[in-house]
């Protein structure tokens, strides 16, 4: 198997569906199911329309580094670089739930980012 540019091989599970001249493909998180539909592809084959829908969807979906599910940016973790199952956002300090995009624990008021190895 060959892998584009030493990324990891996209595996979202995907439903595809044939459109007049084209595909269009919808790609789904491997946690919650939510989806990512690609706009029309106009391409003769199934299996050409599903290599360009896999570069488009690869920039809405993430690849956990722990048990290597792809999913989408409500679960997954940037800090550390992991789905929420295999490591949850929660604020360091007082351990509440913390929701994607949120700089500050709702609870405690605690910053919810980890400084850069450059900013220590």
């Amino acid at each position: 198997m060959r892998m584009d540019r030493g990324l990891p091989m996209f595996t979202a599970k995907c439903r595809t569906v044939r459109e007049g001249a084209g595909f269009r493909l919808t790609f789904f998180c491997e946690i919650c199911g939510g989806g990512y539909t690609t706009p029309l592809l106009a391409c003769g084959t199934p299996k050409e329309a599903l290599h360009l829908g896999e570069q488009d969807a690869r920039l809405h979906f993430n690849r956990c580094n722990c048990c290597h599910r792809w999913v989408c940016d409500q679960h997954f973790n940037e800090n550390h670089m992991m789905c929420t199952e295999c490591v949850p956002r929660v604020c360091t300090q007082c351990k509440s739930p913390i929701s994607k995009g949120n700089a500050f624990c709702a609870a405690c008021g605690t910053p919810q980012f980890e400084a850069g190895k450059e900013d220590e």
